[in-house]
């Protein structure tokens, strides 16, 4: 008697667990529920290396892989079928092991290439991708994804309005939201404090991590083009015009050219002369950022 009140009290909340589990899985495959971006630098970065992992794109036409500064492009400003591995905090190596393991074999894969890459690979993301037991979960139960936890989705769905309104803005109403219009003070230090930075000179321990990345980038795109036959372009990302001038960006710059030399590796053309704009020396304000997402569809995907 004891133990059947036992399984009793413990049959019903686990009932109760799965029917709201399958609800939740219905509500997720119908579309009901929008999938969430993520609420956090972190949750981003996996929600961008699930989806691409996950979700298989029979139009895919180009990833990019690279850092915060690639992350801050808006892929649908570049162009249908494109889609961004860019993670902030990160580098170029950990998007390029996961086009790499991936199934999803894009045209063109487009490779942020500055002194971001002395962040190494992030083993862990990557190992959690591909774990057998969470991979197949994740990729016939979508709401076993990072995008639809529950608290991601609801704080997502405040935002999707204000999201849709930023992509209809002109590039004047883009730039009134600016930082360095509204808090023109702070932008200016931030802007200094990255000119400061770069002044100095390159460190010899970051220049040889930068060329022991390099060895492994190099192998990596060496793997892709021959699984796939992909195009691999390398780019950089324009600066605000002070932080381009520094010391450290054209030994960074000059140390690249070397490792990656334009008669071996594709690179991309600069981009149009002009006075790109950041709120802190590298990460382009929003119109700017289109700017440059629209220079990369016309030189990739024109």
């Amino acid at each position: 008697m004891f133990v059947k009140f036992q399984l009793r009290s413990i049959l019903r909340p686990v009932l109760i667990f799965l029917f709201l589990m399958s609800f939740y899985q219905v509500l997720v495959s119908g579309g009901v529920l929008p999938a969430s971006d993520g609420v956090s630098l972190i949750q981003r970065n996996i929600v961008k290396a699930q989806r691409y992992v996950y979700q298989h794109d029979s139009e895919l036409k180009m990833v990019m892989v690279g850092s915060s500064l690639g992350a801050n492009l808006n892929v649908e400003d570049i162009g249908e079928g494109v889609k961004s591995i860019a993670l902030g905090g990160g580098a170029s190596q950990t998007g390029l092991e996961i086009v790499k393991r991936s199934k999803s074999k894009p045209p063109i894969v487009l490779v942020e290439i500055n002194d971001t890459i002395v962040r190494k690979i992030d083993a862990e993301l990557v190992d959690s991708l591909y774990n057998p037991i969470f991979y197949w979960l994740r990729q016939y139960l979508p709401m076993m994804r990072e995008e639809y936890r529950p608290i991601s989705v609801f704080v997502d769905s405040f935002k999707s309005r204000s999201k849709q309104n930023l992509k209809l803005m002109t590039r004047e109403a883009l730039d009134s939201l600016e930082g360095r219009n509204l808090t023109p003070e702070l932008s200016q230090k931030a802007i200094q404090t990255t000119v400061d930075i770069q002044s100095q000179l390159l460190s010899e321990k970051d220049a040889k991590d930068m060329i022991k990345e390099a060895d492994l980038i190099k192998n990596q795109i060496a793997e892709i083009t021959k699984d796939s036959g992909a195009k691999v372009v390398l780019f950089d990302i324009p600066l605000e015009s002070r932080v381009n001038a520094a010391i450290r960006i054209k030994q960074v710059r000059e140390l690249v050219k070397k490792l990656f030399p334009p008669d071996r590796f594709e690179w991309l053309p600069p981009p149009p002369s002009q006075e790109w704009r950041t709120n802190d020396g590298i990460h382009l304000i929003r119109s700017d950022a289109r700017d440059f997402a629209e220079f990369l569809r016309d030189k990739l995907l024109g």
